[in-house]
């Protein structure tokens, strides 16, 4: 009877035991994972910093000796084009001038984001934008359109050759935003100007 006892008191205790270092271990593998997640961000953050850079190293004499109306964001390397150098009123068609400064621009932008981080390089996006004028669905149509002719023109034959040009026909996407993300002024009003535009933006991936 003691035997039996003894044996049914062991068997919970070994049970009761089994759990407690169960969930250690899977705590131990969480922070563990945790921990690289946080590397892998941090590697990342310290790599799209020195691309940004690089980028607007590379560029900023270009824009500076031609005048092209182009952002460059120091932090993000994000390139903003306005809407009045680029396209007319309610229209996806590039303008002639916007042809020729994407002539001037992209070859020195695509070869700053490749040249040394290109292995790190996983996508081009281009982003159009619109402002709050009209239908949600319209300025989705418009945004869309105008995205894909930006994109369309910096893998076109238009353009004309330039390096990587091959890796970029494979990176890019176009992506229409509507006026999902509007550029507000100080006072909390929205900068209609400001934020019909297109945008384009590298994205990094370490595991390329």
């Amino acid at each position: 009877m003691i035997n039996k006892y003894r044996r049914t008191v062991n068997r919970e205790f070994e049970k009761s035991s089994f759990w407690p270092t169960f969930t250690d271990m899977i705590s131990t593998v969480l922070m563990v994972v945790m921990l690289m997640l946080f590397s892998v961000e941090s590697i990342t953050g310290s790599v799209e910093k020195d691309l940004a850079k690089e980028v607007d190293t590379s560029v900023k004499e270009t824009l500076k000796e031609s005048g092209l109306p182009v952002t460059v964001d120091e932090t993000t390397g994000l390139v903003t084009f306005g809407e009045k150098t680029m396209f007319d009123v309610d229209s996806s068609e590039l303008k002639p001038e916007a042809k020729e400064m994407l002539k001037i621009f992209i070859p020195k932008y695509v070869e700053a984001i490749y040249k040394d981080y290109g292995e790190n390089i996983s996508k081009i996006v281009v982003k159009g934008h619109t402002d709050d004028v009209g239908s949600y669905l319209y300025n989705l149509d418009l945004s869309q359109k105008r995205a894909f002719s930006v994109a369309q023109f910096i893998v076109g034959d238009e353009i004309g050759d330039y390096k990587y040009k091959e890796r970029v026909l494979k990176d890019i996407e176009a992506i229409g935003r509507s006026e999902a993300e509007l550029i507000k002024n100080k006072d909390g009003s929205i900068d209609r100007d400001s934020s019909r535009r297109v945008e384009i933006k590298y994205e990094i991936s370490l595991d390329k």
